[in-house]
């Protein structure tokens, strides 16, 4: 029989062997612990990741530049041409409809520091028109001034600095009969140097000929645009944040033709499978019919 000395200290070998036991099974439980948060914080990434890049609706990812801080003043002036930028994207290399990449598409665009203000561009009881020149034909767009006046006068500005010409359509989506572009960099991502606020008027009905701007999120508008084709674009009605600025008013069959260019597959998003290019973007005016006059009293 081992003594009582002897016993204490079998005792304090055991107690000793728990302890470490139980200290070592702690540290495994850290570590697992560390490793399912990483491995968990890795899977919410994931899932962000996906969701940010999914891409339902005519929307930009790029952060708008250019944009002023709540204490500064608002510029003022037309704006100021701030550098330029050229393509980072290409479309693909057939052009479609027979047409030809024009020289405009080598020609960088320019950057600006300020978005215009409508009462520096647009003149009073005047309709504007843009006309919109692609290789498969011409594209009409008749501008809203009055619920979208902010908007009309960017698109108006840098139709006029020949920002659009040369660029190509980035985009068709069947699910919503929409084609986008106005993109200067071409990936989906690039706008003007500056944002524009979004002029919504809680009424937004997305019918075929509508035209709308393109964003990343409120206020973020710039340059790149979208049209509607086709009666699918109504499933936007239900995320009513795009500014309409415009009506296709001529040439909604070229517009159709450039939302075909698409493989035969369902739920398509992405680049036509033909160039399609805006040769040139101009705008015409026109004055505005007088009001009707009240008719006299009798």
């Amino acid at each position: 029989m081992p003594s009582r000395s002897r016993e204490r200290q079998l005792a304090k070998l055991a107690a000793r062997r728990r302890a470490e036991q139980t200290q070592s099974n702690r540290r495994r439980r850290i570590t697992a612990g560390i490793v399912g948060a990483v491995v968990g914080l890795a899977a919410i990434g994931v899932g962000a990741a996906v969701l940010l890049d999914r891409n339902d609706n005519p929307t930009v990812s790029a952060s708008p530049s250019g944009t002023s801080s709540p204490s500064a003043p608002a510029p003022v002036g037309l704006p100021t041409k701030t550098g330029t930028v050229t393509a980072q994207a290409s479309p693909a290399k057939q052009v479609a409809c027979g047409g030809k990449r024009p020289a405009a598409a080598d020609t960088p665009k320019p950057q600006f520091d300020h978005a215009p203000a409508a009462k520096d561009v647009l003149n009073k009881n005047t309709i504007y028109t843009a006309v919109m020149r692609t290789s498969c034909g011409t594209i009409r767009i008749q501008l809203n001034t009055t619920d979208a006046p902010q908007t009309s006068a960017s698109f108006v500005f840098l139709a006029d600095k020949g920002f659009f010409d040369g660029l190509f359509f980035h985009r068709v989506v069947d699910s919503i009969d929409v084609i986008q572009t106005g993109d200067p960099l071409g990936t989906g991502s690039g706008g003007p140097g500056y944002a524009i606020p979004d002029e919504l008027t809680g009424k937004e009905h997305y019918t075929a000929g509508t035209a709308a701007m393109a964003n990343g999120g409120a206020n973020t508008g710039g340059s790149q645009f979208f049209i509607i084709t086709g009666p699918q674009g109504t499933n936007l009605d239900g995320n009513p944040s795009f500014t309409i600025f415009g009506k296709v008013v001529g040439g909604l069959d070229v517009a159709k033709t450039i939302n075909a260019l698409m493989p035969a597959q369902k739920n398509y998003d992405g680049a036509p499978t033909k160039a399609v290019y805006i040769e040139t973007m101009t705008i015409e005016t026109a004055k505005a019919p007088a009001s009707p006059s009240a008719s006299p009293s009798a």
